[in-house]
């Protein structure tokens, strides 16, 4: 998947274990992350307003998830938004929805050259 960094430098950290999940998260904060089965691609993406160990911990329960990269973000609004980016980017399997509530088709990228929004043109 790579290493995502905003203009903001924002980092993803992961994939790690989920099994080690309070070695890695150690602040309470909001968030973005993706949740996978293999650690190599994206399953699912989402976001928390306040306790990203917590929130995570509540999706992967009852799931055969066992790989997770992380955000932290300095707002709930900075957190949904770049889960939106993630979500558009890595085009997750689980998610039947953006992670801010939009569908894929009403969301728009703002990103000049995107190479998702050029695939889905191309196969969509």
């Amino acid at each position: 998947m790579g290493v995502y960094t905003s203009k903001k430098n924002d980092h993803i950290l992961g994939p790690y274990n989920l099994r080690y999940i309070h070695l890695f998260i150690e602040a309470r904060s909001a968030g973005a992350f993706i949740l996978s089965r293999n650690g190599r691609s994206a399953d699912f993406v989402g976001h928390s307003p306040d306790d990203l160990a917590c929130t995570i911990g509540k999706v992967k329960h009852g799931t055969d998830y066992r790989y997770f990269w992380f955000s932290y973000a300095k707002s709930h609004k900075k957190a949904a938004e770049l889960a939106t980016y993630w979500h558009h980017r890595y085009r997750p399997s689980d998610n039947t929805a953006s992670p801010d509530g939009a569908t894929r088709s009403s969301w728009q990228c703002t990103t000049d050259g995107c190479t998702a929004c050029a695939l889905a043109d191309r196969t969509g």
